[in-house]
């Protein structure tokens, strides 16, 4: 027998274990790259064998060739007949393939670049990939704090309706977002994936229906109102604008442009879009595209993230006529990084809204200049989205108790919230969401300095009305392990909303069960953390951050040196010079006043090695034992009991007169 079958086998009497995630699998499946077959590397993970006259196709392609120097099997580093290529990975060339039956290799198999001589084998992948969300997310499932009615009630025993108590942790990350392991993770229904509509599982009581929203676009419209809140003016700046006016169904907004110009689909994009507004770098962009569009080789990979980098972000300058620190230029989005990365390096960062803080971890004085940047950009974002779900939750609070609302909250998931609602109250409630969007919206064009509110993003698209836990009312959540369809829901725009008449009327007249009193705050209008930035709104500084032409900038630069102040602006027309408010650029970096000498506090202080003072023990037993003497050769000393010749030899003529000394004061001789 084999030892690779006898490694099948975990004990002599057992069954076999052989799964797709077996080792050997690929190669009893006779599994091939364009026809090459599928050989294993300990060092390079799976690769494909190819004929050195072959070697010349792959010059340009996705896959890189493995280097054997260090392979421990000598078949695979002698064989100079052959040259090896690893199989392409979402990570990029220095990743490994591990297994190719994994999930995310589907796609070459649809291909045709990954075959087999079986049929079986495209079987065995996509069960694996049908099978890998339950198998990672059943033991979670299985755990779940479970109350049901007939515990808690024995009149209720016939019940089978029961509760989940989700164990969330409300602020579980930097960004105060809440964390949790099942719920706040799970997976939209998809139609190949086992397991996957394990949210719609989660049924409305009876006479109740859920009433929530996804918040449209919610971090990209923050991040967009941050570049606009230089000017002032909403859709000020192009991600601004575009974030405005944009349409999914017309294509016009960014998650569609962005898929267009890159071919991949909508829902790539949004990945790719959000890691760059929370200063992802390039890397992350090449390995995004490289996993949505695995055709592309490596140096085609690399220049289309450089190329979208600087015409989204735009190219990093420094000009000292401009201000001592560096900012972003050209790019699409530029206003919106230097004004985020202003936010990073405040002195004590707070969120544009509400001013909440970031954790002392990653403040400017306990890290160097310039480190964490991604993490603290991330910050921003998210934390001012944490802010935008508090104000939403407190205003339908408010809205609740106002007009009686039968209404609790049910659960949020980052930009996504649910109430549960009694059918009666479900059109109201639809009302109140719009109503405290509106007044969210509102306070942060407010505090970002903005006193506006475009009715474009004023209201939510369309708020949902269903008896179950889903991303969207229509989807029928059919997956292999439900295959029965689940009824729509429904969702509404404030328009269809108000056509309702007085079943979604918020009637003034209602008089609240418990009285809301109001007359114990009051408000003080404090200034705008906006406002405390460190920053120049100059037109020539703007004018630098807008250009890409590198000659533009020079005719900015020396305008600014000529005029001898830095940050002013002014706007030549027809040949005419026309000064404009000048605001001068600190002289510390842009966005980061030089440090106060403060000593810092002592828990910031480095560990330093204390000394203990210690009793000098050898010479007080020595000054002792000699009766105060200022001999310091005692074993010179004449008359003193002490014989040469017997010194270290226990003679009877020896140290019995010192020892004795020396011993009571614990000292042995």
């Amino acid at each position: 027998m084999p030892n690779w079958y006898r490694d099948l086998f975990a004990s002599s009497s057992g069954p076999i274990s052989l799964t797709v995630r077996t080792r050997i699998a690929p190669l009893l499946l006779k599994l091939s790259w364009d026809g090459y077959p599928l050989v294993w590397s300990d060092k390079n993970g799976w690769t494909f064998r190819v004929p050195v006259k072959d070697e010349t196709k792959y010059e340009n392609s996705n896959v890189t060739r493995a280097d054997m120097l260090e392979e421990t099997n000598l078949t695979l580093k002698d064989d100079y007949a052959h040259v090896y290529f690893k199989l392409p990975h979402k990570d990029g060339p220095t990743a490994r393939c591990a297994s190719p039956l994994a999930k995310g290799y589907l796609q070459y198999f649809e291909a045709g670049a990954l075959s087999s001589k079986y049929e079986l084998a495209k079987e065995a992948l996509e069960m694996n990939a049908s099978c890998s969300y339950w198998i990672s997310a059943r033991d979670r499932i299985k755990s779940q704090m479970v109350i049901y009615e007939a515990e808690q009630d024995q009149s209720k025993s016939s019940s089978q309706q029961g509760f989940i108590l989700p164990q969330i942790i409300p602020m579980g990350t930097i960004t105060r977002r809440a964390v949790e392991n099942t719920w706040l993770t799970a997976s939209n229904a998809k139609a190949n994936r086992v397991g996957s509509e394990l949210k719609a599982m989660i049924k409305a009581p009876p006479g109740y229906a859920f009433v929530g929203a996804d918040v449209d676009s919610q971090e990209l419209w923050i991040a967009s109102l941050v570049g606009d809140a230089q000017f002032q003016l909403h859709g000020g700046n192009a991600i601004g604008f575009m974030t405005l006016e944009g349409t999914k169904a017309a294509g016009t907004d960014l998650h569609s442009k962005t898929a267009k110009i890159l071919g991949i689909s909508r829902n790539d994009a949004k990945v790719f879009n959000y890691g760059r507004i929370y200063g992802a770098g390039l890397k992350f962009a090449a390995t995004l595209l490289r996993q949505f569009n695995p055709t592309l080789s490596e140096k085609q990979t690399t220049e289309i993230a450089q190329k979208l980098y600087k015409e989204t972000k735009g190219t990093r300058t420094r000009r000292k006529a401009l201000g001592q620190g560096t900012f972003w230029r050209g790019g699409t989005e530029s206003f919106v990084f230097n004004k985020l990365e202003e936010f990073a390096e405040q002195e004590r960062p707070r969120t544009p809204v509400l001013g909440a803080g970031i954790t002392e971890a990653l403040m400017r004085r306990f890290i160097n200049q310039g480190s964490f940047m991604t993490s603290r950009i991330n910050w921003a974002i998210q934390s001012s989205g944490v802010d935008y779900l508090h104000l939403l939750i407190v205003s339908m609070d408010y809205l609740v108790r106002r007009f009686n609302l039968r209404a609790r909250l049910a659960i949020t998931v980052h930009d996504e919230i649910r109430y549960l609602v009694k059918e009666e109250d479900k059109y109201k409630a639809a009302m109140a969401l719009q109503i405290a969007n509106l007044w969210t919206r509102a306070m942060f064009s407010q505090q970002m300095g903005i006193d506006d509110l475009p009715q474009s993003c004023a209201f939510f698209s369309a708020v949902d009305i269903d008896h179950v836990l889903r991303k969207e009312v229509d989807m029928d959540c059919v997956t292999p392990s439900h295959p029965n369809p689940i009824p729509a829901g429904e969702s509404l725009d404030i328009v269809q909303l108000m056509d309702k008449g007085d079943a979604a009327k918020l009637d003034e007249s209602v008089v609240p069960d418990l009285p809301i009193d109001l007359s114990g705050y009051v408000y003080d209008r404090q200034p705008t953390v906006m406002s405390s930035l460190n920053s120049s709104t100059g037109l020539r500084y703007l004018k630098a951050q807008i250009t890409a032409d590198d000659k533009e900038l020079k005719a900015i630069v020396k305008e600014a040196e000529d005029s001898g102040e830095s940050g002013s602006g002014s706007a030549t027309t027809s040949g005419k010079s026309t000064t404009t408010k000048s605001t001068t650029i600190p002289k510390g970096p842009r966005g980061r006043p030089p440090k106060p000498k403060v000593p810092p506090p002592p828990y910031a202080q480095p560990q330093q090695a204390v000394l203990m003072e210690v009793e000098d023990r050898w010479t007080a037993g020595f000054h002792r034992a000699m009766k105060g003497g200022k001999e310091t050769r005692p074993w010179l000393m004449a008359g003193s009991g002490m014989k040469r010749a017997s010194v270290g030899m226990g003679g009877p003529g020896g140290l019995s007169s010192t020892k004795g000394s020396w011993a009571a004061d614990g000292w042995e001789v």
